[in-house]
């Protein structure tokens, strides 16, 4: 799984250490400054010849420039900070990410709460369903895993 924030992060870093502005390096990369500034936001990430030059100019591999050798930092307080949000829904669900859903639950979107909820009730999600996690759903949520669980 790829953060594109983190690797927003990982590139305007690497474009700092080497002493490039957004300009210079856009235009070693023949793309525009914005496309760049997206890519650093995490909006948006280059394309796989791109990641190549960048791999070629700051002298890192393709996988460093992509975060993939690091296990992502979660805060507890805040676990999408620093982070792709879709990346953060897709670790949890594949078991990746391991985080107290009881105590971070209230930081999902109702989208968000659902594609986990769903993934609990189809048993592709292994989470134990206390009486603390059934607490913080809605009468809803708690309906939806009602299938699986019982009332």
């Amino acid at each position: 799984m790829i953060d594109f924030v983190r690797v927003g992060k990982k590139i305007q870093e690497l474009r700092l250490s080497q002493g490039l502005s957004q300009d210079a390096l856009s235009e070693r990369l023949s793309v525009t400054r914005q496309a760049l500034s997206r890519w650093e936001n995490g909006q948006s990430a280059p394309s796989i010849d791109t990641l190549i030059t960048l791999s070629k100019i700051f002298g890192v591999s393709f996988e460093e420039i992509l975060c993939l050798d690091e296990e992502p930092e979660i805060d507890s307080e805040n676990i999408f900070a620093g982070h792709d949000r879709d990346f953060i829904i897709r670790g949890i669900l594949t078991g990746r990410i391991r985080t107290d859903l009881t105590n971070v639950f209230y930081q999902f979107s109702p989208s968000e709460r659902m594609r986990i909820l769903m993934a609990i009730r189809d048993g592709t999600l292994d989470v134990p369903v206390t009486e603390d996690f059934l607490a913080v759903l809605t009468s809803g949520e708690k309906k939806l895993l009602e299938s699986r669980f019982g009332s």
